[in-house]
């Protein structure tokens, strides 16, 4: 569609996180959306990856860089498992 040649890609690692309001938020990690985090610990990783994660939105060639990254180390996941 770009005129670009096309790349492999694996995401990884598969997480989701969602903010509860005041029940805090709820933290998952896999395709079977292993709990990892909930309450206020969940929403403590919400607000980590809110301050970390901000994707360029109108430049189009630093939205293709942004996503040609191939590994980005992501600091604010829960690594205890």
């Amino acid at each position: 569609m770009l005129g670009v040649p096309l790349r492999d890609f694996t995401p990884g690692p598969y997480v989701t996180c969602r903010d509860l309001g005041g029940a805090g938020a709820v933290f998952t990690r896999g395709w079977d959306r292993r709990v990892v985090a909930s309450g206020a610990a969940g929403k403590e990783v919400k607000q980590r990856i809110n301050q970390h994660i901000h994707p360029p939105v109108d430049d189009a060639a630093k939205i293709l860089a942004a996503a040609d990254r191939v590994h980005i180390e992501l600091p604010f996941f829960p690594r205890d498992e």
